[in-house]
């Protein structure tokens, strides 16, 4: 038997405070997944022993102390720019309940004019419960292996396969797609488009970078907006060992001292090093390249 569980018990006192700084919104969430991920491994094991993962329903209490005809108050403690792949549930994965957080989601979790909405919005009405802006990317995404395929294959973005507003999708990734395969050639080599493993780290890569490009823009808009105390994170959901992490690099088994949420790039050359880092790491011969699953990378 397995059990994911929302618990809440108003006869134990006052809940436990939401996270009061951006570091403790970032160890929050971080614990979160660790948990998860640990309760995801332990009910693969075949034991028949009862499996239950317990989340602290906090944030009801906000909402059941109101009265039946009033409206509750929404105070999130964090905003997460995610896909919108169902392999990725955001509440579940952070460990996370009710009034926790505010997810914006969409197809290869891009940063357009409705998503950046939506997070300025949360910047004008939620500052006051807001710590952190997470951009979540996930491994296997859809949408950047679909990229990937229209910048390999430049003939097939026009197919009729795919509609304007997809397109307009994978032009957003294309950056983080490019960016990614210059590295490639880079420390690969020139012939890198020919060696066995460069699609599989060029969708690898392009998933951290996109999810870092989305943190380095999002990071200018709050820090142009002016608010302070609000810190942008990134990182990549593995949806086969269910951590989050970054950078993701080629490991036999999930850790739980992988789970990491990095702190927004705010630079180019931060770009570059990440991306040198996971191309490397996936290099053939390298003694760190992958033979299995691939999971999360160490903790930085």
């Amino acid at each position: 038997m397995i059990d994911y569980t929302f618990r809440y018990d108003p006869s134990n006192g006052p809940s436990s405070p939401q996270p009061g700084t951006a570091e403790e919104a970032r160890q929050t969430l971080m614990a979160g997944n660790r948990s998860f991920s640990e309760w995801m491994k332990s009910c693969r094991a075949a034991d028949g022993e009862h499996k239950q993962f317990v989340t602290n329903a906090s944030g009801l209490s906000s909402i059941l102390s109101s009265e039946a005809h009033e409206f509750p108050t929404q105070k999130p403690f964090a905003v997460v720019v995610g896909c919108s792949d169902a392999r990725v549930p955001t509440e579940m994965l952070f460990g996370q309940g009710f009034n926790d957080l505010f997810v914006v989601r969409n197809a290869g979790n891009v940063l357009g004019e409705v998503a950046m909405g939506s997070i300025d919005f949360t910047l004008l009405a939620l500052r006051d419960s807001v710590r952190v802006i997470v951009s979540l990317g996930h491994t296997n995404c859809g949408a950047v292996k679909g990229a990937v395929k229209a910048y390999l294959n430049p003939g097939s973005f026009w197919s009729t396969d795919y509609s304007p507003e997809l397109r307009a999708i994978f032009q957003e990734i294309f950056v983080a797609v490019r960016e990614s395969d210059n590295m490639l050639r880079e420390v690969w080599g020139p012939s890198a488009a020919t060696m066995p493993g460069y699609e599989d780290a060029l969708i690898e890569c392009a998933v951290c970078l996109n999810a870092a490009h989305t943190a380095l823009a999002i990071q200018q808009e709050v820090e142009e907006t002016g608010h302070k105390g609000i810190d942008v994170l990134y990182g990549v959901y593995d949806v086969r060992v269910h951590q989050v992490c970054m950078p993701t690099l080629p490991y036999e088994r999930s850790n739980a001292d992988h789970v990491n949420l990095a702190h927004a790039p705010r630079r180019p050359e931060e770009l570059a090093a990440l991306a040198r880092e996971i191309v490397t790491a996936f290099k053939p011969g390298n003694a760190a390249a992958p033979t299995g699953a691939v999971a999360c990378g160490p903790h930085r």
